[in-house]
């Protein structure tokens, strides 16, 4: 199906490949075969037979490669692939839509041009040809899949899914992304990085436009007709410009870290909707190289819907030295897991005060044990000998034991993990940006949130010791505590006084 999204080269028209062999034209989401007589509707249907690929050509067309341009060979056949429609010219070739006729599905199929701008077609052709193959090797869901590379008399050609867009280029039209959004795709593209360099296949032109959105919320890393693997060398300078590592331009072959650089520059752009400084001079060598002495221009008020640790993440890729970047992208994926938001639906009223009575019902229960005995001697004016011996040696003692319980509720939140309510009604605590809370923050909360918990201990040790006054006192300041706390759960953010005091939000956890 072509988009509306897709470029203006694209043809109009929509097609579907009826099972009996015909095109079926639609209009809108439905249509009817010709042929056959099968009515048609894209509710029904499969992506992969309905969807066109997006040219991930870029719209800066001066910080490209130099292209030559080639006539529309639509309607010719390579091969077993019969090119339907021009999708849109890429940095080395032009991709149509095409009827795979061996197995009766529509593909991309991008044509080689056997020469370029500066005629340097037979080695470069050739290396683009391998490099489609070391692709066709990553078999990556965030990868675009190659089907078949060959050739048909002197035209280098290969095909590879369909996919729906827009490009993140398109998208970036609109503004930034949300930055929940960009978290996502940055671990997608990082988890498909990191195949391609256990097959030491470095992509070489990592940009929006390279990022096209496939079925659902998944984004697929496309083009690497500029790929190098580590054995081989670069002829020249290839990619595009403003995503270029500075080291590129000294000499340097590309490498993971020269990939990580332009990552790094799409995420800003992807977050900040503009890349992250403007390059200068007027030669290509001099503008390569403002990449080395132009300084991250960061937003002077760094917005409030994006966590202050994202700028650290996106400094270290955009370091101008490559060592200083990521070691490797498993490195950089446990930063981004890190601060990647872990919920957004913020949790019911109901399910937290659920959730609360669990946790205080659990820790009470615990507490019975230490509590109760020495609560009962003290209660006891005719108590047996032994039980005033052993409360007068050290029974009273005892009950200073009833702390260990909230504490240990303590350790449990401040080490990360969930309480047993919170765990039952599968809830979580997060931040404003949807990140867990910080160590710190996190003790802090819970000592607040367990505070009738700790009212009870201090109560059963007091009582223990006949401290009638204090335990009044602390029964009364609880009750207080008890209604300051959960009125503000009343209002339209669901948020109790330490909510409030500490920025959490309780959600519903969506992690997997």
């Amino acid at each position: 199906m072509q988009l509306p999204s897709e470029p203006e080269a694209a043809v109009k028209t929509s097609y579907y490949r009826c099972a009996c062999g015909s095109d079926v034209q639609l209009a809108g989401l439905r249509g009817t075969c010709q042929e056959c007589g099968r009515a048609v509707s894209l509710a029904s249907l499969d992506a992969s037979q309905t969807l066109s690929f997006v040219s991930s050509g870029s719209s800066n067309s001066e910080n490209e490669l130099s292209l030559q341009s080639g006539c529309d060979r639509s309607g010719e056949r390579l091969g077993h692939f019969r090119l339907v429609s021009m999708l849109g010219q890429g940095g080395m070739g032009v991709v149509y839509r095409a009827l795979d006729e061996s197995l009766q599905r529509f593909v991309a199929v991008k044509v080689m041009r056997c020469t370029t701008a500066d005629g340097s077609s037979a080695v470069r052709v050739t290396r683009l040809l391998d490099e489609a193959v070391a692709q066709a090797r990553l078999n990556h869901p965030h990868v675009v899949t190659i089907f078949y590379v060959g050739r048909d008399s002197n035209d280098p050609f290969f095909a590879m899914e369909l996919l729906p867009g827009p490009t993140l280029e398109k998208l970036l039209l609109d503004g930034p992304l949300p930055y929940s959004e960009v978290i996502k795709y940055a671990r997608q593209v990082t988890s498909a990085l990191d195949q391609a360099t256990r097959l030491s296949l470095v992509h070489g032109d990592i940009k929006p436009s390279n990022l096209i959105i496939a079925c659902g919320d998944s984004v697929k890393l496309g083009d690497f007709g500029l790929a190098q693997t580590d054995q081989k060398s670069t002829v020249g300078i290839s990619g595009t410009l403003s995503y270029m590592a500075p080291e590129l331009a000294e000499g340097a072959a590309p490498s993971a870290q020269s990939d990580m650089y332009a990552l790094g520059i799409t995420l800003f752009e992807l977050t900040f909707g503009r890349r992250p400084y403007a390059l200068s001079g007027q030669s290509l060598t001099d503008q390569l190289a403002s990449h080395r002495s132009a300084a991250i221009e960061f937003p002077e008020k760094w917005p409030a819907e994006i966590p202050e640790r994202w700028r650290e993440v996106l400094e270290r890729l955009l370091a101008k030295e490559p060592e200083q970047r990521y070691a490797d992208y498993r490195s950089l994926d446990t930063d981004l897991q890190a601060i990647a938001p872990v919920g957004v639906t913020k949790a019911g009223r109901l399910n937290r005060a659920l959730a609360l009575a669990v946790d205080y019902a659990l820790q009470v229960l615990l507490m019975v044990p230490i509590t109760v005995p020495s609560m009962i001697a003290t209660y006891s004016q005719n108590a047996d000998s032994t039980i005033k011996y052993l409360f007068d040696h050290g029974l009273g003692l005892v009950s200073l034991l009833s702390f260990a319980i909230p504490a240990a509720m303590a350790w449990i939140e401040w080490q990360g993990w969930r309480t047993p309510g919170r765990y039952f009604f599968q809830l979580r605590v997060v931040d404003e940006h949807g990140l867990r809370l910080t160590q710190r923050k996190r003790l802090l909360r819970s000592l607040m949130r367990n505070a009738p918990i700790w009212a009870f201990a201090v109560s059963a040790v007091t009582y223990t010791l006949q401290l009638n006054l204090l335990n009044v006192m602390v029964g009364w300041l609880d009750e207080i505590f008890l209604v300051i706390n959960a009125i503000p759960i009343l209002g339209p953010t669901r948020r109790t006084l330490h909510d409030r005091l500490f920025g959490s939000t309780v959600v519903l956890d969506t992690t997997k």
